[in-house]
């Protein structure tokens, strides 16, 4: 795995051009087209005759589709595109090399980089691309359905954001479900890194604010349920929000069954959040597992609800490794918190390493938390801090399902300030490693520092991001 990762740029996980068959040049409304910074948008899209900008094609690719019914593929060549990319029909959108950092989506002054919306472009891929300087997101998914976001890199977005956004992540999901965020680095971005929303009344019109005549319609209710954000690189996205958010802002509608797996997390405001925000909103049955999540704000993860009515519950954090989150006040690896009245309820977690913390766990108003097979190391100051509903004694894990213990005794357990608990550790080794039952991540903390180093010297010479200052928010 951190081979793969060291290899990154200098390696193609995309199709390339010899790839898709190009022995007869396609035509104007076939289904493979062209783009390059020499092409022309009065040619017809073929490899000889590209079109010059993704947005051509893009407008092509529906036609065709109206017509035919049929998706498009659309092969960008190296170069840079100053433009946003707004697809509403099925289309995959690859660069032609399969290298991100040579195909790049500059989007300087616009709304997005690139979005798809609306459940007309379910079925979208995109793969291969940097998307860069958007004023919101950098990929932007409202409302659809079977989408691929690949092989991406997003980085300095969220530079002037348009108010009122749920959230306002490099890579977003809003109201969409069933789809994938994977194997992108998403780094240095000014509110935070990957999100999975849903979407609703919470501003339903603010795309015709932020983009007029991008033909981005206004969102409408759905949920954000059975997403996946795994195997990205998510570095440095602050001062403002959060690596990973998983979040519901509007009520019928929530954040259920998503999966957030074998990421690596350093150096974001916070890690990991799971959470409502809104009064009666739903955040259930969601799994964090197999993370490296290092060096982070107020938390390296943390499941909590907002407001009233608010429903937080059966969430699972497994086989993580949590190191060193809290260079903020508050310190802590994991925390499990409701607001008010409203508790978090049924939180499992589980089979995780934690280490460099003041309080590796921190459950605030948290009804039924079960916690099980988890190593604190020698630096974590205090294991847990706050009332456990379960301790088990004998518990298995299984990176494959949220329903993960096999309890053979559980008790009750008030852990006060100064208490330190440790669960059993029969799952975990004591090196710093991932489980290799879930396939995660195994490498050093050491080994991660080299490697978010490779990937920032590579990124830095594409932008310059402005000097900005601390906030915590999420």
């Amino acid at each position: 795995m951190l081979m793969c990762l060291m290899m990154f740029f200098a390696t193609s996980s995309g199709i390339s051009l010899d790839r898709v068959s190009s022995a007869a040049a396609p035509t104007v409304n076939t289904n493979v087209l062209y783009v390059s910074p020499s092409g022309s948008d009065t040619g017809n899209g073929s490899v000889s005759s590209p079109f010059a900008t993704i947005t051509h094609a893009v407008a092509q690719a529906v036609s065709y589709y109206s017509s035919s019914k049929n998706a498009s593929t659309i092969i960008v060549s190296p170069g840079t595109y100053d433009e946003m990319v707004v697809i509403t029909t099925p289309i995959t959108l690859m660069s032609a090399d399969g290298i991100p950092s040579s195909t790049i989506v500059n989007a300087t002054g616009l709304a997005n980089g690139i979005v798809i919306v609306g459940k007309t472009a379910s079925g979208s891929v995109v793969e291969g691309f940097a998307v860069i300087n958007a004023n919101n997101h950098g990929i932007f998914v409202q409302d659809s359905s079977n989408v691929r976001i690949e092989n991406d890199i997003a980085s300095n977005n969220g530079l002037n954001p348009q108010a009122g956004l749920g959230e306002n992540k490099a890579i977003q999901l809003t109201g969409t479900s069933d789809s994938t965020i994977s194997g992108n680095t998403i780094v240095g971005n000014l509110y935070g890194g990957a999100g999975v929303t849903d979407d609703g009344a919470i501003d339903p019109s603010w795309n015709a604010t932020a983009a007029p005549g991008s033909n981005i319609p206004a969102g409408t209710p759905n949920p954000g349920n059975n997403d996946s954000v795994t195997g990205n690189t998510i570095i440095n996205n602050r001062p403002n929000h959060c690596a990973i958010v998983v979040s519901s802002y509007n009520q019928g509608e929530g954040v259920s069954n998503n999966v957030v797996s074998n990421n690596i997390v350093i150096d974001n405001q916070n890690g990991v959040i799971v959470a409502a925000d809104t009064p009666n909103t739903i955040a259930n049955n969601n799994t964090i597992i197999g993370n490296n999540i290092v060096d982070n704000g107020e938390g390296g993860v943390i499941v909590h609800n907002n407001s009233p009515g608010d429903v937080v519950t059966d969430n699972s954090i497994l086989n993580n490794i949590i190191s060193g989150d809290g260079y903020l006040p508050t310190l802590e690896g994991v925390i499990v918190g409701g607001e008010g009245p409203v508790a978090v309820t049924n939180t499992v977690i589980a089979g995780n390493t934690f280490q460099n913390e003041a309080i590796g766990v921190q459950i605030v108003n948290g009804n039924n938390t079960m916690v099980s097979g988890n190593l604190m190391t020698a630096t974590v100051k205090l294991g847990y801090n706050g009332t456990i509903t379960q301790i088990s004694s004998s518990s298995t894990v299984d990176g494959s399902s949220s329903a993960i213990l096999t309890t053979s005794t559980t008790q009750s357990s008030t852990i006060s300030p100064t208490q330190t608990v440790t669960a059993p550790s029969a799952t975990v080794t004591t090196t710093v490693t991932s489980p290799s039952s879930i396939g995660g991540l195994s490498f050093s903390l050491a080994l991660i520092a080299a490697v978010v180093t490779l990937i920032v010297g590579l990124i830095a010479g594409m932008m310059v991001r402005p000097p900005t200052r601390e906030s915590p928010k999420k």
